[in-house]
C-alpha cells in the first residue's frame, strides 16, 4: 500500500502537469489570434494616421478594432514608411497583414506572390489640390505636382512620363501642401478628406487649396490584404456586410465623404 504523501504527491504531479498543458493549450491558441498589421507611417487622417507615439488611428483603427474585439483577435499595428512597408509585407514576410492595400500598387514587387484582398473598407477620392485662384486650369497648365514617397498619381504618370509634369515626393503631405499654398508647386496629389483636415487642423488656412474636379482624378479602394490568412479576411468580408450601418455612421463621424466617380 502506497504511503498517503506518495499519493498526494501523485495526484499534485498530476494536477500541475493538467494545468501547464492547460496554460500552453491557451498560449497557443492566443498567439494563434494575435496578428501584426503593417500600416503607414504617414499623417492620412481622417482615413488612417499614425499620431503621438506613433499610434495607429482614424477611421481604419477604429473599424479593425471593432472586428477584433468581436473575434477576440489581438491585432498589434506596425507603422513604416509606405515603401518599407512594402519590403516588410512582401520581401521579408514578417507582417500578417498590411493596410492600406489594393491590387493595382506596386504591381512591380508582387511578383507572382499569391495575396489576398478584403471587400474594400473605404473608398479614396485623390486628386489635385490647388490654389483657388488656379482652380479651372487645364492640364496642359500644371507643371509641377507633389505627393507622398511611395503613392503613385495615377491619372498624371503619362504626364508625368512625358515630362510635361515634374513630380515632387515627400515623406508626409504637410509641406507639400505648404509648398503649393505658397505657389511653388502647381498641384498636391491627395485625398480630398485628407487635405481639408491638414489644411484646416494643422496648417490653419481652411480653404487655402481647393479640389479641382477638372483636373484628373481617381478613386481608390483600400483593403486589407495578407499573404496567408485569408480565413481571416473572410470573417472580415462578413463584418463589413453585416456592420455596413454602422461603418455608414462611423464614416460621417470622420467627415469621409462619399463622393462620386471619376
Amino acid at each position: 500500500m502506497e504511503h498517503p504523501n506518495t499519493v498526494l504527491a501523485r495526484r499534485a504531479m498530476t494536477l500541475l502537469l493538467a494545468i501547464a498543458m492547460a496554460s500552453a493549450a491557451a498560449a497557443d491558441v492566443e498567439a494563434a489570434k494575435s496578428y501584426t498589421i503593417g500600416v503607414e507611417d504617414l499623417q492620412y487622417y481622417p482615413l488612417h494616421t499614425t499620431g503621438n507615439g506613433n499610434v495607429f488611428g482614424g477611421f481604419a483603427r477604429e473599424v479593425l478594432d471593432m472586428f477584433a474585439k468581436e473575434k477576440g483577435y489581438s491585432f498589434r499595428y506596425v507603422p513604416l514608411p509606405v515603401n518599407r512597408l512594402y519590403v516588410a509585407f512582401l520581401k521579408e514576410r514578417t507582417l500578417d497583414f498590411k493596410y492600406p492595400d489594393n491590387p493595382r500598387w506596386k504591381e512591380d514587387l508582387r511578383g507572382a506572390a499569391t495575396i489576398h484582398y478584403s471587400a474594400t473598407l473605404v473608398t479614396s477620392e485623390e486628386g489635385a489640390m490647388v490654389l483657388p485662384k488656379h482652380k479651372g486650369r487645364s492640364l496642359r497648365q500644371i507643371k509641377s505636382l507633389g505627393t507622398v514617397l511611395g503613392f503613385t498619381p495615377w491619372p498624371y504618370l503619362p504626364a508625368i512620363d512625358s515630362k510635361a509634369i515634374t513630380l515632387s515626393t515627400s515623406n508626409g503631405f504637410d509641406g507639400l501642401l505648404r509648398h503649393a499654398l505658397a505657389d511653388h508647386i502647381d498641384a498636391v496629389y491627395i485625398n480630398v478628406d485628407v487635405a481639408n483636415y491638414l489644411l484646416a487642423k494643422e496648417l490653419k488656412t481652411p480653404g487655402g487649396l481647393v479640389f479641382d474636379p477638372g483636373l484628373p482624378h481617381a478613386r481608390s479602394d483600400f483593403s486589407l490584404s495578407t499573404l496567408r490568412h485569408a480565413e481571416v479576411l473572410n470573417e472580415f468580408d462578413a463584418f463589413l456586410r453585416r456592420e455596413r450601418l454602422q461603418l455608414q455612421n462611423l464614416k460621417l463621424k470622420y467627415g469621409i465623404e462619399e463622393r462620386g466617380g471619376p
